[in-house]
């Protein structure tokens, strides 16, 4: 009980800390800064998956599906803050 919570901590600081993050620096409101940070959990499923057969090697598996997750969270909150960015420079938004 005590590693998961322990895991739990060490992943919801960095989510926090990225949730903070796309809301100051690309100025994203609450529910897509929220859903840009949900993404981690698709990632995850999807490395979990696309790991599955290492399963007769847990310590492999847990690492490809982690740097997975990781890969695409990462491509995918980029992309998002990239057409976020340009969306806020368009100039239909220019005032």
């Amino acid at each position: 009980m005590l590693v998961l919570a322990l895991l739990a901590v060490v992943l919801a600081i960095p989510l926090a800390r990225e949730y903070v993050d796309l809301r100051r620096s690309c100025g994203l409101t609450r529910l897509p800064a929220l859903a840009t940070t949900a993404l981690v959990l698709p990632a995850s499923a999807a490395g979990a998956v696309l790991t599955s057969p290492l399963a007769s090697q847990p310590a492999a598996q847990w690492t490809a599906t982690v740097l997975f997750a990781l890969l695409a969270y990462s491509l995918a909150a980029r992309a998002i803050v990239a057409r976020a960015s340009s969306a806020a420079t368009a100039p239909s938004r220019r005032i």
